[in-house]
């Protein structure tokens, strides 16, 4: 949020209707598998549009380090995620059939320190949300026990939609404020919770295919209580704001493309006319190899971008446009692969 806001994306940009009006909405409209590199691709893509735009609205191109690069597309993640609409009528079903009106119900609720999902607040923040379901679970499991109720396990889509029907049933909502924290003090937490002593071996987080969204995670937390035999321990909001931008940079630092398509796309958008040519002063591949990333990516472009444009129209080369896989395949192009170092740990601006 740090970064769209200083580097001054808002002029133009909104987030959920907050914001400029010249380009798109952020927060709305889904990208397809939004992934660093489609973030790197999409900023390629329309960056010439973007530096014309500018230039008439009298507002100045900003730099954009690598680390930012990270922080904004940890920050954009989040916001689309969460923005993803879920259906209230099979919410409603759920609350249901998961046995959650028997405790939550909409007018009143079972117990003195039970909320009826009236005044449920967390629903507008997945990582409040996440931090509760994590630490509810905890006192719930045994519950469930003692009254006979088999404990409801949860998927990303069935809490989207629970969340989107207990909406309809609040007076009012809060608006979304949240962001990931720092990687760094989340990978300490997530040592010291005694959460790395469990996610070893075919359990780490390394070895998880899947990539998760934010509701995905809270779900998951959710879920957790009925895989351990040892009740964990319980996080603040704080800590499971950091524990989120951990996980949210560990799940995409092994991003890798085709390094065979990626050639073609070298070739095909004639980026060797300058990176292959020494008298031009760009980069050669040699001197990228092994140092670009898809957040570095993002920060080339902003800080070279308008002189590659000038030259190459000198060249008569159009500015390329990347789309699907292509910006991924041309990174481990260039960087070669397996990819061997880690990008920058995405959050850590959040936290200061």
């Amino acid at each position: 949020m740090a970064v769209f806001q200083t580097r001054n994306c808002g002029a133009c940009h909104s987030i959920n209707g907050v914001g400029g009006k010249r380009a798109p909405d952020l927060g709305r409209g889904a990208v397809r598998n939004f992934s660093p590199s489609v973030m790197a691709g999409l900023l390629w893509s329309h960056a010439p549009v973007m530096w014309a735009a500018m230039e008439k609205a009298s507002i100045s191109k900003p730099d954009l380090a690598e680390q930012e690069g990270a922080d904004l597309f940890v920050y954009l993640f989040a916001v689309r995620d969460f923005a993803q609409p879920g259906d209230a009528g099979r919410g409603a079903r759920l609350f249901d059939s998961k046995k959650c009106a028997q405790c939550h119900g909409t007018g009143s609720a079972a117990g003195d320190s039970i909320r009826p999902v009236t005044n449920w607040e967390a629903v507008a923040n997945p990582i409040e949300l996440a931090a509760q379901m994590w630490n509810h679970s905890r006192d719930m499991k045994p519950t469930f026990g003692r009254v006979g109720i088999p404990y409801p396990l949860l998927s990303g889509q069935e809490l989207t939609d629970l969340l989107a029907y207990v909406r309809t049933r609040q007076t009012s909502n809060r608006a979304v404020e949240f962001q990931p924290g720092p990687a760094e003090s989340g990978e300490q937490l997530f040592t010291s919770k005694g959460c790395a002593g469990c996610h070893t071996g075919e359990l780490s987080l390394e070895a998880q295919p899947t990539r998760y969204s934010l509701t995905e995670f809270a779900a998951a937390m959710w879920n957790h209580a009925t895989r351990t035999r040892v009740d964990p321990a319980p996080l603040t909001q704080e800590e499971m704001r950091r524990v989120v931008g951990y996980l949210i940079s560990m799940q995409f630092f092994e991003e890798r493309g085709d390094v065979a398509q990626g050639g073609k796309v070298f070739a095909r958008k004639r980026c060797g006319a300058c990176h292959d040519d020494a008298s031009s002063g760009a980069p050669s591949r040699a001197a990228m190899a092994g140092t670009i990333t898809s957040f570095g990516m993002a920060a080339a472009l902003w800080k070279h971008g308008p002189v590659m444009l000038d030259r190459m129209r000198l060249k008569g080369i159009s500015w390329p446009r990347f789309s699907g896989s292509e910006m991924a395949d041309l990174i481990s192009y260039l960087h070669g692969d397996p990819l061997k170092r880690r990008p920058p740990a995405a959050g850590p601006a959040a936290g200061r």
